[in-house]
């Protein structure tokens, strides 16, 4: 049972077909109904289940060639881990598209962070990526008895997802006069470790345990407010875990504020004046959005091309 616990909380399953074979012959109708999350479906087979299912023969075929497409990934050093560069990319978004079963995206844009964390877990680039863990995620649409289409949310528990509590470490984020308290969960993309922040924490009121809610709110102030959990608490907690990165990757400009707590601490860790931390060389790069545009919150912004657009536009 633990073995199994340790495949379906690292994502690399999410692009191994050899792990997820192992998932899907467990059990194939529960596979599908828990919308293929190996947590759940763990949880609801439980010890016995899980034992009497490894009896099988082809259970016994599916968790053999699971673990020889677990050792030859992890045995292979790509050119860039043994390049050992001191470089740490830390990367920002909204949304990242993993699996069905972790619920923190809604299209295009979620899809293009998942892909990047997966082929950085592959290239072996030194990468941290950060987001938010939505306790109800993105709307899934329906259409009801009357012939209506409606939105129906459903709540995501951590101890269901493939994600686990990054123990003893809460920030805190500046919301207006207050501050928001900010826990933190880990999800494993093969070699890519993805920190989710979250505040549906007892410490918050209400509106502030809501701030994590749901992906991309339409009230403009409870977005800021996401905005300033990513960005301003994405920086403090990676911090708080003794990373540092030299370059921060914004997918899009939902985490523009990463920018100006990077002001704010080579100004009070280096005694710069407003230009000097604006011109350092800590530098942000972007991932354009569809229209070609990037919001530049510092003066040091290197762009990246995305979809074919360029990567140099006249101002």
């Amino acid at each position: 049972m633990e073995e199994l616990k340790e495949f379906a909380l690292d994502l690399l399953w999410t692009w191994q077909p050899r792990i997820e074979s192992l998932f899907r012959t467990l059990d194939p109708e529960l596979w599908e109904s828990t919308r293929q999350n190996p947590v759940l479906m763990l949880t609801q087979l439980g010890e016995e289940g899980v034992a009497r299912a490894c009896e099988r023969s082809d259970v016994q075929a599916a968790l053999a060639g699971a673990r020889t497409a677990r050792r030859e990934y992890y045995d292979r050093n790509p050119r860039f881990m043994d390049a050992k560069a001191p470089l740490v990319v830390a990367y920002f978004s909204l949304e990242f598209g993993l699996a069905e079963c972790l619920p923190i995206y809604s299209g295009g844009l979620g899809v293009l962070a998942g892909d990047h964390l997966k082929a950085t877990s592959d290239l072996g680039l030194p990468l941290v990526a950060v987001g938010l863990l939505y306790k109800q995620g993105f709307g899934r649409q329906e259409i009801d008895a009357g012939g209506r289409q409606v939105e129906v949310y459903s709540e995501n528990r951590g101890g269901e997802l493939p994600v686990r509590r990054v123990e003893g470490v809460e920030v805190e984020a500046p919301i207006g006069s207050r501050s928001v308290r900010i826990g933190v969960w880990r999800a494993q993309i093969g070699r890519v470790p993805l920190f989710l922040l979250d505040t549906d924490l007892e410490a918050n009121p209400p509106d502030l345990r809501a701030i994590t809610d749901r992906l991309y709110v339409p009230e403009p102030d409870r977005r800021l407010r996401q905005e300033i959990v990513l960005g301003i608490g994405g920086v403090r907690a990676l911090r708080a875990m003794d990373m540092t990165a030299g370059v921060f990757h914004l997918n899009e400009g939902h985490s523009f504020l990463c920018a100006i707590e990077r002001i704010r601490e080579l100004r009070a860790s280096r005694q710069m004046t407003l230009e000097e931390a604006r011109a350092s060389r800590s530098t942000a790069s972007w991932t354009w959005d569809a229209s070609g545009r990037a919001i530049r919150a510092s003066g040091c912004v290197r762009p990246t091309p995305r979809c074919g657009l360029p990567t140099s536009r006249s101002e």
